[in-house]
């Protein structure tokens, strides 16, 4: 493990994921077309995660994976079929199994994006934190003041 992944799961504890996109092979021939991989590590569940969902964009296409989990539950996933090119992950934890999320459900905890470059020939890493989902009604108002055009300037 690199110092500053060490560091983020010392400084925030069972809420770090990192995320390695890998160029493997499909393992069948010497001329085979590689696979675009992602290896998901979590060192320990939360007690209310009970789904994660882990999104990578890229500009052609989006890859959503969910993976059901449990409290204190150590994970180890691959998932594949990412874009090539610049993708930005993203990820949510949930409460409820994933075969209950809805497009309306709120996640528990989500994590800021993070734009990376995935390719064919060369590994990159990415760490995603997630972070408690506060909610808050926010009421915007408009002031009605009529606007009384500007000067003539005569």
């Amino acid at each position: 493990m690199n110092p500053i992944s060490r560091l983020a799961h010392t400084i925030v504890p069972l809420l770090t994921l990192s995320l390695l996109p890998l160029a493997a092979c499909n393992g069948n021939s010497a001329g085979a077309q590689p696979a675009e991989q992602v290896s998901l590590h979590i060192e320990d569940v939360p007690s209310d995660v009970a789904c994660l969902r882990i999104t990578g964009s890229g500009t052609d296409r989006q890859v959503v994976h969910d993976l059901d989990v449990t409290e204190g539950q150590s994970v180890t996933e691959s998932f594949s079929g990412l874009p090539i090119g610049e993708v930005v992950f993203q990820a949510a934890a949930y409460s409820q199994t994933c075969d209950s999320v809805t497009k309306s459900t709120v996640p528990s905890w989500i994590s800021e994006e993070v734009s990376v470059t995935v390719s064919l020939t060369h590994s990159t890493s990415v760490s995603l934190t997630l972070y408690r989902n506060g909610r808050a009604k926010v009421t915007v108002g408009f002031d009605p003041e009529v606007d009384a055009g500007t000067p003539d300037g005569g």
